[in-house]
């Protein structure tokens, strides 16, 4: 019996020592606090067995003051097991550096009792008894005992604690624990007073040890895994459905119900994984993943990404099949609102330029039996409406513009919204009725004309004859076309033909010819007489010809709208203002210096240059006076601004620049815009005057405007005078100087100075 509880004992030993060993090669806090568990209760246990096999009073003593101070380290480790376990860390906040103490205190107590005896002493040893006599009244003794016992009621009250808080599954774990210490402690004070030397305290202590280890890394962590991963598949947002190798459904979660809403009835599940399974026959792979997009939960549509898998054992047999949903509803609806953005202009809604040239290469090549048109729209000046009106009022007339093209939807149709204001429409030729568009473009000019802007919206239409050009090459043949009617109020549609592109092509080669031109000097300054009426000059407009080296002399009317459109009439601008200056102090040189120069300032001048800077440079770097360097504006380029460019202007005019409105008359010319602009000179256009010969009405109302001039302090010119006639009428209405070919034409600078300089 002794031998057999002997090996009892060191069998124990071992299985504990394999367990410190297994928890130490978990490599995190738990495994630790495990592995010194284990360790101390492992070396308690080798310790016992000398107390009970080794002979000798000495080395007994010793041996059950060692047991009894490995037992208090050993409930130290249990502690901070139990705190890593369970996460009750504010249990033992405050314990843990009192017990430690108290424990090397009591190593050293129970140490120095093989010597002295205080605490116990061993009065018999023999075969079956050892007896071991305490001193009741040594107070080390009692404190040993009261550390221990308090502190595996502590324990136990932590698990009794944690119990209660955590949820069902964690109570089983911590349940399991609390009732294998309990039972320790039960035969540990059963046992009290036993000197029997088959002690079975130390025995359950050791099968506590291992039972913990168990309970830690086997059994508890596989059944808290396997409900946590049950509860996590039951509430996850993907549906999951399984079969076993016989193709009979075994699991599917709440979602899947919610999917197919079949009442738990498994044959359907089984039925429509059959069909799946026949359906695809040999194609059916281990790992498959498809979309469905027939889904409807709630009412509500969703889009599912499936992922299918086959599984299989270490012997390469079926274990089962199982299908992942995943809810890619929110994904697919930003994919889709992404790929719209991407695709479509955000105000108007219609495609924008790149998805409009794919659409329609797409659509020609489709429908070869088919007369294409690709229309293509735009706004003249649009900008002038956001700077006037507002960028509101401005997005108004867009949006009116994208339901005039996107009118007469159909299945061949296609209409886009290319860059700011331009507008491009694809659609078969018999669907284009010019008309009904015509009637349109004057409804919307009419809703958004008025009287400080004349709304015109133009067409441009291209017949698609090579189906493989690229549809911007398509696109710039339509805008040209339409760029042929940009000046031309009365008409609103233009249609591609050779010549356009001849024209396009020419005005191309003048732009990549311009830049060397100005380099070599190719534009020469001319000027035409402002005169009174005896003919006597008092200045003249500059003006600019290009002496081209092979195409001989070209007038304004050849290249300045291309300058415009292309955003180089600046550098022009620049040239001839120079030009200008610097002839004006030749003149000043010889004594000429009561003669004056007006030049030309366009609209795209106050965007890009510096207008006050530039004159007021002009004006210090040729030392002349700013009173002979006059500047014509149009009433257009005052109105794109108006309160920027008036401040300009009247910083010019607190220098002493003269500024002159330029082409009065031409456009829609307000009265109203005469009381608000502070210009020195007011040039009526030669068109108002053709309009007015004649007409007693058009007479009136030329005569009442320079009326009004004089009286509101400005100077008149008119300019376009061609006969006598309207040389005498102008003269009777009071206006005293004159521009035009009855006294002359544009001539260069020294015509101009041979005659007029006297």
């Amino acid at each position: 019996m002794r031998i057999v509880y002997g090996l009892g004992v060191l069998l124990e030993a071992i299985l504990i020592a394999h367990c410190a060993i297994g928890s130490f090669k978990k490599h995190d806090r738990l495994g630790k606090s495990v592995c010194i568990y284990e360790t101390l209760t492992f070396a308690c246990a080798i310790v016992f067995f000398v107390f009970t096999f080794v002979p000798g009073h000495t080395v007994t003593v010793l041996a059950k003051g060692l047991t009894m101070a490995l037992f208090d380290w050993m409930l130290i480790a249990l502690m901070f097991y139990t705190q890593y376990y369970t996460g009750a860390v504010k249990t033992f906040k405050g314990v843990q550096a009192a017990s430690m103490i108290f424990a090397v205190l009591d190593t050293y107590m129970l140490i120095e009792n093989t010597w002295t005896n205080k605490i116990f002493d061993i009065e018999s040893i023999k075969a079956e008894n050892i007896k071991v006599v305490f001193n009741n009244d040594s107070l080390w003794y009692r404190l040993h005992f009261i550390f221990t016992y308090a502190f595996v009621i502590l324990i136990i009250f932590t698990y009794l604690y944690m119990i209660i808080k955590s949820s069902r599954m964690y109570r089983e774990a911590y349940g399991a624990i609390a009732v294998v210490i309990f039972i320790g402690f039960s035969f540990d004070i059963a046992t009290i007073g036993s000197d029997s030397i088959y002690d079975l305290t130390m025995i359950i202590y050791g099968a506590i040890a291992i039972i913990i280890y168990y309970l830690t890394y086997r059994y508890v962590p596989n059944e808290l895994i396997e409900n946590m991963l049950s509860l996590v598949v039951r509430d996850m947002n993907n549906g999951i459905i399984c079969y076993d190798r016989k193709g009979r459904c075994i699991y599917y979660n709440d979602l899947m119900e919610a999917i197919y809403r079949h009442g738990g009835n498994m044959s359907v599940y089984e039925s429509k994984y059959s069909q799946w399974i026949e359906k695809l026959g040999d194609d059916r792979r281990d790992s498959m993943t498809f979309q469905t997009t027939d889904i409807e939960i709630n009412g509500e549509k969703h889009y599912f990404e499936i992922a299918y898998k086959r599984i299989y054992d270490e012997s390469n047999r079926v274990i089962c099949d199982y299908f992942v949903y995943n809810d890619r509803t929110q994904m697919y609806e930003s994919w889709e609102q992404e790929k719209y953005k991407a695709s479509h202009d955000s105000l108007t809604g219609l495609l924008n330029r790149d998805q409009f040239y794919e659409d329609v290469h797409d659509m020609v090549n489709k429908y070869h039996d088919t007369t294409f048109y690709l229309i293509c729209s735009n706004i003249k000046d649009f900008k002038f409406i956001n700077e006037i009106f507002g960028m509101e009022k401005g997005n108004q007339v867009l949006l009116k513009q994208a339901k005039l093209m996107s009118s007469n939807p159909s299945e061949r149709t296609i209409c886009a919204r290319l860059m700011n204001d331009r507008f491009a429409l694809c659609l078969p030729r018999e669907e284009f009725d010019e008309k009904r568009v015509a009637d349109s473009i004057k409804e919307l000019q009419r809703e958004f004309s008025g009287n400080s802007f004349h709304l015109h919206t133009y067409m441009g239409v291209y017949e698609i004859r090579d189906r493989d050009e690229a549809v911007s090459i398509m696109v710039d043949k339509a805008n040209i076309a339409a760029d042929t009617i940009k000046n031309n109020y009365d008409c609103c549609v233009a249609y591609y033909d050779e010549h356009l592109l001849e024209i396009s092509i020419e005005q191309r080669r003048l732009l990549g010819e311009f830049e060397p031109a100005l380099q070599n000097d190719e534009f020469v300054m001319y000027l035409q007489p402002q005169v009174k009426r005896d003919g006597a000059a008092k200045g003249a407009e500059a003006l600019v010809r290009w002496v081209h080296p092979s195409r001989g002399i070209l007038t304004p009317y050849a290249f300045i709208d291309i300058l415009e459109n292309a955003g180089l009439i600046y550098k022009l601008d620049l040239y001839i203002w120079e030009k200008a200056a610097q002839k004006l102090a030749e003149w000043k040189e010889k004594g000429y210096g009561s003669y004056h120069i007006s030049v030309n300032i366009s609209t795209k001048d106050f965007y890009i240059i510096d207008i006050y800077e530039t004159f007021t440079g002009l004006i210090n770097k040729y030392g002349i006076a700013a009173s002979n360097l006059h500047l014509e504006i149009t009433e257009t380029t005052l109105m794109t601004d108006f309160e920027k460019n008036m401040n300009i202007i009247h910083k010019l005019q607190d220098v002493g620049f003269r500024v002159e409105i330029d082409d009065f008359g031409s456009g829609y010319s307000s009265l109203n815009m005469l009381k608000d602009i502070s210009a020195d000179v007011l040039k009526i256009d030669m068109g108002f005057l053709r309009k007015s010969e004649n007409e007693v009405k058009g007479q009136d109302i030329l005569e009442s405007i320079i009326t009004l001039a004089g009286k509101i302090g400005m100077d008149v010119i008119t300019e376009g005078v061609e006969t006598k006639k309207q040389l005498d009428m102008l003269t009777m209405m009071g206006c005293h100087e004159f521009q035009g070919y009855y006294f002359s034409k544009p001539v260069p600078v020294s015509e101009f100075e041979e005659k007029y300089l006297v």
